[in-house]
């Protein structure tokens, strides 16, 4: 009796100590942060939500609810999580910098994929979340631009090419102003084809694998088929 008593005390002190280190370590959330890796964002989300109905969550689950959602293109349920998020402590200045960039990804992508009033929605929020940031500036540069490029005006559309030469200085590593470059100098002038295709091919080089990537290769291919037959017909 004596001997089984000396075995049960230690396991039961093992297990209340592992009980009180999973209650310190707070909720599980590994499955969702490979859920999420993997680009499943709406399995990530289910995964934080299970945590959160069993009323478990931190301000980390919920940090992480909110860019799960966000992914998942459920964008009201991730402005709720960014408000638990702040409620439950989660530091300011990370999630709205998290948010940032959120937003100002979704800018691009609507951008490049000519939804432009999604586009100006995605500005907003990066404006009201940071104000006069790189960011901020080459979406309003860019906006600033498109407007330009609508009205469609001989001087609009070469000012419409400077509003978007200023926003390839806030981002580098965007092809997506000379992909609007090369447009607006084809409006500008369909006879001026290398100048466009320069920008064309540039969008490209500076990112292939952007969202407007499929369309300025069919806009390239259309350019240098008039290119061609017209230097065929007058000889040079």
């Amino acid at each position: 009796m004596r001997v089984q008593k000396q075995i049960f005390l230690p396991v039961l002190i093992m297990v209340l100590v592992l009980s009180n280190c999973a209650g310190l370590l707070g909720p599980d959330v590994k499955p969702g942060v490979k859920l999420f890796e993997a680009g499943d964002y709406s399995g990530a989300l289910k995964h934080y939500e299970s945590i959160i109905e069993a009323d478990e969550a931190n301000g980390k689950v919920y940090r992480l609810a909110y860019e799960s959602a966000f992914k998942a293109g459920k964008r009201v349920t991730a402005a709720k999580y960014y408000k638990s998020a702040v409620q439950d402590g989660f530091p300011v200045d990370s999630l709205q910098s998290l948010a940032t960039e959120l937003w100002y990804d979704r800018a691009l992508k609507v951008m490049g994929m000519n939804e432009w009033a999604a586009a100006r929605k995605a500005a907003e929020q990066v404006a009201w979340l940071a104000a006069d940031s790189q960011q901020d500036k080459f979406c309003r540069n860019i906006l600033a631009g498109k407007q330009k490029y609508d009205r469609g005006a001989h001087k609009g559309l070469w000012d419409a090419i400077n509003d978007y030469s200023k926003a390839a200085n806030y981002d580098p590593s965007s092809g997506l102003p000379y992909y609007l470059m090369g447009q607006a100098r084809y409006k500008n002038d369909r006879n001026d084809y290398d100048a466009a295709l320069e920008d064309y091919y540039e969008s490209l080089k500076v990112e292939p694998k952007g969202y407007f990537a499929a369309q300025a290769r069919a806009d390239i291919k259309k350019i240098e088929a008039v290119k061609q037959k017209m230097k065929a017909f007058w000889g040079k």
